[in-house]
């Protein structure tokens, strides 16, 4: 198959969508398939095979910190290297440039279009606007706007169940069969046994941490909807009785000022570290680092960095949400709280009681291994191929009850075809 992926967000870019995308890259080129990237200029193929194509884009004056870019609606040039290089599938990953380009691609040569919904944008409006609270109007208007998005496309992926409860109910997506497939990933690079003690001792010394030192660990775009400043209140109370714990906070955003000026006000700033960006290769040796693994955000559409942290052998601590408790088993593999001061005796109760850290930490890492890249390629893979299939079988028929008796067998059987992978690895 020809796979053609459309983004807006790639490479150097530090995010749960690049993740995704490098992923679904990496297992399709290993199944031998061909995946062509299009998405914004000064993005960066992440190896010598050269399936990137790059439309001219310019920074986006909103959230400006992550250095997001809007790319043109189209490209001439592009598109007629598209209709040579005959795409079997386009699969949007955004819903905004590349993702409308990516439409009119579909629409302008007849190629069956996915989209993988990433993100509920009305968990981000704060960047767009300076009001607070509910913000029901503009709230409404993403959700209008995620549903016109999706109207064409012949099915919609998403990573978690709450995701596609989103769509369904409160974004009111009708007659659209969506099918959730959490993004698998390699965990082979985060496992404990891959770094020595000396390279944990020289990490820890190269942040200023000692290394007798326990290191309560976030990892995670720094930003407000992140709730990294919960998570900080919990701080002094730990600190204080136990003066050989420090927070290291990894990763950069537009929050990370307000975190700082917070760990000041509470006199907590000289057990505070900021790392600041960390390159995505590096990223494992800073989860080895840690001790306990918290996040407190109640935004996340999957939580990759929760499988990143349970394959490198950390007990995680965790604000209750519907889409964390559908991996996230309280007490079994992780502690899920229900009240932000909560995180302060969950914590603890993880640096004294070395028996419950170690049974979070073995049914962790058996939780992680469920989340293959494997699975998730086999799921990918069959479902570009069925999607394939429809769309041929509707050129086919020849009334319109006929296609959608068609649309109708095909969907059932990707539903019956993503259950039976499923099982097979419980």
């Amino acid at each position: 198959m020809k796979i053609g992926i459309f983004t807006d967000t790639y490479n150097p870019v530090t995010s749960g969508v690049v993740t995704s995308i490098n992923m679904v890259e990496q297992e399709m080129k290993k199944r031998g398939h061909e995946v062509y990237v299009f998405t914004t200029s000064k993005s960066v193929q992440p190896n010598e095979n050269q399936t990137l194509y790059m439309l001219k884009s310019m920074p986006l004056l909103i959230a400006k910190q992550y250095k997001n870019r809007i790319a043109t609606f189209y490209s001439r040039e592009v598109a007629k290297q598209i209709k040579e290089l005959g795409l079997d599938i386009v699969h949007t990953q955004t819903e905004f440039s590349l993702g409308a380009f990516g439409k009119i691609i579909s629409r302008k040569y007849d190629i069956p279009f996915i989209h993988t919904y990433h993100t509920m944008w009305e968990d981000y409006i704060h960047y767009i606007t300076p009001i607070k609270g509910r913000n029901i109007y503009l709230k409404r208007i993403v959700r209008n706007f995620s549903r016109g998005f999706v109207r064409k496309a012949e099915c919609v992926i998403t990573p978690s169940n709450k995701t596609a409860k989103y769509l369904k109910y409160k974004c009111k997506v009708k007659n659209k069969p969506i099918y959730i497939i959490p993004t698998g990933i390699d965990i082979e690079p985060f496992k404990k046994e891959n770094f020595t003690l000396e390279d944990k001792n020289n990490l820890k010394e190269s942040l200023g941490i000692g290394k007798d030192k326990k290191v309560i660990l976030f990892l995670g775009r720094v930003a407000e909807e992140k709730s990294i400043d919960v998570l900080m209140d919990s701080m002094p109370d730990i600190f204080k009785d136990y003066p050989n714990v420090v927070f290291v906070v990894v990763g950069d955003g537009p929050g990370k000022k307000s975190l700082e000026e917070q760990a000041s006000k509470l006199n907590i700033a000289d057990k505070v570290i900021f790392t600041g960006k960390v390159p995505w290769n590096e990223v494992p040796k800073y989860y080895n680092i840690g001790d306990v693994f918290v996040n407190a955000s109640i935004t996340e559409t999957q939580g990759l960095t929760f499988v990143e942290a349970m394959a490198a052998g950390l007990p995680i601590v965790a604000k209750y949400a519907p889409n964390l408790s559908e991996f996230i088993k309280d007490g079994k593999n992780g502690i899920l709280v229900r009240r932000n001061s909560d995180f302060k005796h969950a914590i603890i109760n993880i640096l004294e009681d070395k028996k419950l850290g170690n049974k979070l930490i073995d049914n962790g890492y058996i939780t992680a291994k469920e989340y293959s890249i494997e699975e998730f390629g086999d799921k990918l893979e069959m479902l570009y191929s069925e999607i394939i299939k429809l769309h041929e079988a509707k050129k086919q028929a020849e009334t319109k009850a006929e296609k959608n008796e068609q649309k109708k067998a095909i969907y059932k059987r990707i539903g019956e075809k993503l259950l039976k992978l499923t099982r097979l690895r419980k």
